[in-house]
């Protein structure tokens, strides 16, 4: 085959590229400007991998022709800035499969974006998907369109996700992944308890009653309590009644021990409470827990003390 038969072999190649560009933006919807800016500088890219050239590279295609144009900008020491015509009668053979390739990878990162926006709409919300796999204590949720990534810390202590398993999570924000659409989620965050309740008692959805605080929540054994319980891996849940009078509210939290009297310091937002002697490790709680999840619920440092003198 003579050059110039080649050469009009690569161009009728070219001139179908453009053609295909042209159907593929009216059928996706995306500007062909962007698009055809997207190929060019892959094209780009891939002249400089296959041949590396000296300076920066810019690849032009011609919709018209479907001719490369492929030219290099060097800045020399003096600060002349030299423009050359590259060669492109060996690249053009690759040229149709890097666009291929750019095009597929630009609608994909279109249609991730599009998926993050839309789940970014529902962040805070409940979502229900199937544990596909753990990795380095990082539980892996597919969530349909987006894949759910929930680190340790976002996990319910002890309890063990294994792949297959439906599960319940809150959305909480989207992460960076070129490969796909990815959100981290949670089963541990306030937000997920919040959801739970709403979703288990419709009075507090239709805003009859309110959650004011979350530390964390138990009241009667009734059927809501089982629900929400089931969903927390049995975790223990206090229900504690909001009160705006900081003293009460402390004394509530700090149940099932009976409070005699609470002090607040509001200076140093310290709560002084007294309990019969009987009930101080159960004030506590084990290892402090309880006092601790009081302070976090109320947001006042706890400080615990017997209303009796030590017996001699």
């Amino acid at each position: 085959m003579s050059r110039a038969g080649s050469r009009s072999q690569s161009e009728a190649s070219s001139q179908t590229l453009a053609e295909a560009l042209s159907a593929l933006c009216a059928e996706v919807g995306i500007p062909f400007e962007e698009m055809l800016h997207t190929v060019e500088s892959a094209l780009g890219a891939a002249y400089v991998r296959a041949f590396n050239p000296a300076g920066e590279v810019t690849v032009t295609l011609d919709t018209a022709t479907g001719a490369l144009d492929v030219r290099s900008r060097v800045v020399r020491p003096d600060g002349t800035v030299v423009v050359e015509e590259l060669p492109s009668e060996d690249f053009k053979r690759m040229a149709a499969q890097t666009a291929k390739h750019a095009v597929l990878r630009h609608i994909h990162d279109l249609e991730r974006d599009k998926v993050l926006r839309d789940v970014a709409e529902h962040r805070g919300e409940l979502a229900t998907g199937v544990v596909d796999r753990v990795e380095g204590g990082i539980v892996f949720v597919d969530l349909g369109r987006a894949e759910g990534v929930m680190p340790p810390e976002e996990q319910i202590p002890g309890e063990l996700l294994h792949p297959g398993r439906n599960v319940l999570v809150v959305i909480l924000d989207t992460q960076h992944n070129r490969r796909q659409a990815q959100v981290r989620v949670s089963r541990a965050a306030r937000a997920f308890v919040h959801r739970l309740m709403e979703a288990e008692v419709p009075e507090i959805k239709a805003g009859t009653v309110q959650i004011r605080a979350i530390g964390a929540c138990v009241g009667p054994k009734g059927v809501r309590h089982r629900a929400i319980l089931s969903e927390l891996s049995n975790e223990h849940v206090d229900i504690v009644p909001w009160s705006e009078d900081p003293e009460a509210f402390v004394a509530a939290a700090l149940g099932p021990a009976r409070a005699d009297r609470v002090t607040i310091d509001r200076v140093t937002r310290t709560a002084t409470v007294l309990v019969p002697r009987s009930q101080l490790s159960l004030a506590i709680g084990r290892d402090g827990q309880n006092a601790r999840l009081a302070a976090k619920l109320t947001g006042y440092r706890i400080d615990i003390k017997p209303s009796e003198p030590a017996e001699e």
